[in-house]
């Protein structure tokens, strides 16, 4: 049974995506950040077009491995295409932004000019949007995520309840949905769509970004009990 995924890495570098993104377009666009984490200093383009190039390279790279190699998992085909395809397409938006950021100064970027930039790549999010809710719709339907193997630490506790992590992922994919289909409107203005995709996106981005980090402590001891099992597993 091959197990190697590129989840880790791509959840967090997806995590991390969502995260950063609303938070940059507020800074462009002059929006109120209701939790801000990015500090007080003016924008610096430069800054964050390296922070989007090195996030869109790694989903770029992976995705696109993940997307062709298949079935990159045989434990799990279709994580190829609920994950794997739409860290593709997010990896290459960002890599467009890395390039028009990278292009730009402060001086000529209005809020006029970043909202006409956007308004055609909002649809390609909105698009990414409907992927999204279709993966949710998968995953609800068919237990695509189902529960961790007994041999994982920690969220292998929960292997008797699959309905658990697979609600977990559920909800993350239905919020960043949702956050993706708000965006054509958030980039036209609309101060309710701005914050509903502000929230979408920081909730869901905090959570991928969390638990995709945790699977490295508890991928790496389930691949450990099932390569030497013993009469305990390690925890």
């Amino acid at each position: 049974m091959r197990l190697v995924m590129y989840n880790t890495l791509l959840g967090v570098a997806a995590g991390l995506a969502l995260l950063l993104v609303p938070r940059a377009f507020a800074h462009l666009a002059g929006a109120r950040m209701p939790l801000r984490l990015t500090g007080s200093r003016p924008f610096d383009p430069a800054g964050w077009a390296a922070a989007f190039g090195v996030l869109g390279v790694v989903l770029t790279a992976l995705g696109f491995m993940m997307t062709a190699t298949h079935p990159l998992a045989a434990a799990a085909e279709h994580i190829d295409t609920i994950f794997g395809e739409p860290s593709l397409l997010l990896g290459v938006l960002l890599l467009a932004a890395a390039w028009y950021l990278a292009r730009s100064n402060v001086e000529e970027i209005s809020v006029e000019v970043v909202r006409a930039a956007l308004a055609p790549a909002g649809w390609i999010v909105a698009g990414l949007g409907v992927v999204l809710l279709c993966c949710a719709a998968a995953i609800a339907r068919f237990t695509g995520v189902g529960a961790a193997p007994r041999a994982e630490p920690i969220t292998g506790l929960l292997h008797q309840y699959p309905a658990i992590e697979n609600t977990f992922f559920v909800v993350l994919y239905g919020l960043s949905a949702v956050g993706c289909l708000l965006a054509p409107a958030a980039v036209g203005g609309s101060r309710r769509a701005w914050l509903g995709l502000y929230w979408a996106w920081t909730i869901s981005g905090a959570a991928f970004a969390a638990f995709s980090a945790l699977n490295y402590y508890t991928h790496t001891g389930m691949i450990i009990n099932l390569i030497d099992p013993r009469p305990d597993l390690r925890w």
